[in-house]
C-alpha cells in the first residue's frame, strides 16, 4: 500500500514539475503548480526550521546543524528556481 501511494504521489509531483516548466502549457495550468510546488517546498523548509529551532533546547550542536542545512538548501532551491523560471531562454 505504501508503495502504490509513493508512487501516485511521485508521478503527480514529476509531472507538475515537467509541466510547469513548458512554456507550450497554458499560464492558467503552469502557474498554479508553480504555486503547489513553491508551497510545498516551504512546507519543508518550515518543518526543517521547527524541527531545529525545538532542537537547540535539547542539543545546541544538532539545532545549529539543522538551521545551517536549512539555510542552505534555501539558498541552493532559490538558485535552481531562478535558473529554470526567472532566465528567459532564447
Amino acid at each position: 500500500m505504501e508503495f502504490i501511494f509513493e508512487l501516485i504521489i511521485e508521478l503527480l509531483f514529476e509531472s507538475s514539475i515537467e509541466v510547469s516548466k513548458n512554456k507550450k502549457i497554458p499560464k492558467y495550468i503552469r502557474y498554479p503548480l508553480i504555486i503547489m510546488i513553491s508551497l510545498f517546498f516551504v512546507l519543508i523548509f518550515g518543518i526543517i526550521f521547527l524541527t531545529a529551532f525545538l532542537s537547540l533546547k535539547e542539543n545546541m550542536f544538532l539545532g545549529l546543524l539543522l538551521i545551517l542545512i536549512g539555510l542552505l538548501l534555501i539558498i541552493m532551491s532559490t538558485i535552481k528556481f531562478k535558473k529554470i523560471y526567472l532566465t528567459k531562454k532564447m
